[in-house]
């Protein structure tokens, strides 16, 4: 049996395979120009890409942003004219702190890897004019800002007062004109961008802080009364009263926080009222005898005024009506005493330990009493020295009776003689060897080396000056007066004026005081001294008148 062949089946299938070779290569062809499309598109820029007049097209994104910096850079420094108001000024935008980010305006027109047809299309049909991404250094525009308000713009006058001379002088409020920043920016911004060499910057109503109905209620609230009447400003022991015409040109009425206040120079004021003058010193503390038995009187703490003080009292009277002018001074701080309360009680001074009477004639008078009244009293603290004189102010003869009996009761209570003398001539009534004088040119003057306190109190009562010494007793004294010796017979004389008063005279001599100091807590530390004394003679007077010739 013949097999019959079918060559009609066979060239159709050989037919069929051509043309898949065909459209294969068709696809081979056209694949491979669209990877060579999407391999010159990649990371590039639009062709035809413009950004403020600088073509960057067909650069990748690096090659676009150095372009862009480079090219972009001479235009920073063309200048824009500038209106503000009546003022016109020329700024390049570098002056007004405008430059352009070409990184960010670069990334902006390249698009991402994509094998999107539109993307590559986009590419090579050609970009658009792109607008460039602007950085503002914020600084130096506020810097060009505050240079046009100076130029341009006019601050707001608040209302005022002026209290010169103590009259009420009013400034009345105006409005103000400044910059409207944003506006200004957007507005300069917007002229680079867009290639304007014109820019105009809007100004803006600005009111005061302080109007008209303010200021009226600041002059019936702060300036009248301010120079109504006077003020008085009272520290701890003292005052100051200050006139109208005195203070008026220190004061001055401001805005604070959006209101009119009162307020002083502070320097100027202190000047005038000068308040350390004021200040009170602190008290030391004491010992007195009350009922007594001495007491301590406790220290008193000082006070220090200052300027805060002057001024915020002041302030606070100014305004006030009435008695309210009149107000106290704060005290700065307090001042604390040297010597306090446990200072004086550690001073021991608890018993009396010694006293003397001295007799005083009925015609000693006050001197001697007043003499006493300032030696009562008398606080000697270890170390401490007493000058009679100095004390007393006294250098009459009776104050020596005051003398005699303070050096006995003070070396009675351990007191150490500095300084003392012995009457000229022997005066009746006082005790010999143990009297001491006092004038222009001698002083009694002793010393506690006791190491405690010893407190004197003198008084002239019942024909006689008595001193007594309180302390801790810690010596016992011996006094032992020898008998005179060395004498001096007095002399006579005769007075013949009529106003002779005949005196008995009396006879020179001298005496020793011998005096022992026993330590009671340490008798080997007792000790002897001897005072001498040398009375002068003093002359006896008769009486002789002349008569007058007989008649």
């Amino acid at each position: 049996m013949r097999r019959v062949r079918r060559r009609g089946v066979g060239h159709e299938r050989e037919g069929g395979w051509a043309v898949l070779a065909i459209v294969l290569a068709v696809a081979v062809v056209v694949a491979g120009g669209w990877v060579a499309a999407y391999a010159g598109a990649t990371g590039k820029v639009p062709l035809g890409t413009h950004v403020a007049g600088v073509d960057i097209g067909g650069r990748d994104r690096y090659a676009a942003s150095a372009t862009l910096a480079s090219a972009i850079r001479p235009q920073l420094e063309q200048p824009i004219t500038v209106q503000v108001g009546t003022v016109t000024t020329q700024v390049t935008p570098a002056e007004a702190g405008i430059s352009v980010d070409s990184v960010a305006t670069v990334r902006q027109v390249v698009g991402k890897r994509s094998w999107d047809p539109r993307r590559i299309w986009q590419y090579y049909s050609g970009g658009d004019a792109t607008t460039p991404v602007v950085k503002v250094d914020a600084g130096r525009m506020n810097a060009l800002f505050d240079r046009l308000d100076e130029q341009a713009g006019q601050p707001a006058r608040n209302a005022g007062i002026s209290l010169a001379g103590g009259a009420v002088a009013l400034t009345e409020p105006r409005d103000g004109a400044q910059l409207d920043r944003d506006q200004a920016a957007t507005a300069l911004v917007q002229a680079y961008v867009q290639g304007h060499t014109v820019a105009r910057l809007p100004l803006r109503l600005v009111a005061p802080d302080i109007d008209g109905a303010e200021l009226e209620s600041a002059v019936q609230t702060l300036a009248n009364p301010a120079v109504s009447a006077p003020v008085t400003l009272t520290f701890a022991g003292s005052q100051v009263v200050l006139q109208p015409r005195q203070y008026a040109d220190l004061l001055s009425i401001v805005s604070q926080g959006g209101a009119l206040t009162l307020d002083v120079d502070s320097g100027a004021l202190a000047a005038l009222v000068d308040p350390t003058a004021h200040d009170v010193e602190p008290v030391d503390a004491s010992i007195s005898l009350q009922d007594g038995t001495p007491t301590v009187v406790p220290a008193e703490a000082g006070q220090a005024f200052d300027e805060t003080g002057v001024t915020k009292a002041f302030l606070g009277a100014v305004t006030a009506q009435g008695p309210a002018r009149t107000v106290a001074v704060d005290p700065a701080g307090e001042t604390e005493a040297t010597f306090t309360d446990a200072d004086a009680q550690a001073l021991g001074v608890t018993t009396p330990v010694a006293s003397f009477a001295v007799p005083v004639p009925a015609s000693a008078g006050a001197a001697l009493t007043a003499a006493a009244a300032r030696l009562d009293g008398t606080l000697l603290k270890p170390g401490d020295t007493l000058s009679l004189r100095s004390r007393t102010g006294e250098v009459s003869g009776s104050v020596s009776r005051l003398a005699t009996a303070t050096w006995n009761a003070g070396f009675l209570a351990g007191l150490t003689d500095v300084a003392r003398t012995g009457s000229p001539t022997y005066a009746a009534g006082l005790p010999v060897g143990r009297d001491a004088y006092v004038d222009s040119t001698a002083d009694l003057v002793m010393r506690n080396d006791t190491g405690r306190g010893v407190l004197l109190s003198a008084r002239v009562a019942d024909g006689q000056v008595v001193v007594d010494a309180w302390s801790t007793k810690e010596w016992e004294v011996g006094v032992t007066v020898g008998a005179p010796y060395a004498p001096v017979a007095r002399t006579t004389v005769t007075d013949v004026t009529p106003t002779c008063v005949a005196s008995p005279g009396a006879d020179g001599f001298s005496v020793d005081l011998a005096r022992t100091f026993t330590d009671l807590a340490d008798p080997a530390r007792s000790r002897i001294d001897t005072v001498t004394t040398t009375y002068q003679p003093e002359p006896a007077v008769v009486c002789q008148p002349t008569l007058p010739p007989a008649q």
